[in-house]
């Protein structure tokens, strides 16, 4: 089993990403997210790349965000202090187009996580976290989705000490129904 070459590539992903993006792209969540904490926040992604985008979904919910992914039964209308969380390497993904779009024109503002910055998605979003695309040894996206996993906790994390919010408040939102 050869665990190094995945770990490697999923490193070189984050190794392009620029600390200023990064911060820019922290500080428009933290930002809207202090003017705006009954705001809903709504997740777009299709595929493996969506399920990534979920565990962030998640801990948002925990942190007691009103969150949800596209397709839930929960997602509610979105209006100009909706966060709309994009997850899409290519940024090209059509269904994610469709809805960000849509979102855009209600005011909604729009994160998205993408190797392509400048992409059909790009264009219309707020804040764009761009990384570089690799030659992955890996099957199909595993890559970028194994990359995203990862950085949506990082981001979790980050999140949650610029808001102040203790670990004990996590803990007790956590679904004890598993």
């Amino acid at each position: 089993m050869n665990y190094k070459l995945p770990l490697s590539e999923i490193e070189l992903i984050f190794k392009s990403i620029k600390k200023a993006n990064y911060e820019t792209f922290l500080h428009g969540l933290y930002s809207h997210l202090k003017k705006y904490p009954d705001c809903n926040i709504v997740g777009l992604g299709s595929g493996r790349m969506g399920y990534s985008l979920r565990s962030l979904i998640m801990r948002l919910s925990h942190m007691n965000f009103n969150s949800s992914m596209i397709g839930d039964t929960n997602v509610p209308a979105v209006n100009n202090k909706t966060i709309i969380l994009i997850n899409s390497s290519s940024g090209e993904t059509q269904s994610n187009i469709l809805f960000a779009n849509q979102a855009k024109s209600r005011g909604s503002l729009i994160f998205l996580v993408t190797s392509n910055e400048i992409s059909t998605i790009a264009k219309v979003s707020n804040f764009v976290l761009p990384y570089t695309q690799i030659k992955s040894s890996q099957l199909m996206k595993s890559a970028y989705e194994q990359f995203s996993l990862i950085f949506f906790d990082i981001l979790a994390k980050d999140l949650l000490e610029k808001l102040e919010i203790p670990i004990s408040f996590i803990e007790s939102n956590h679904s004890i129904l598993e």
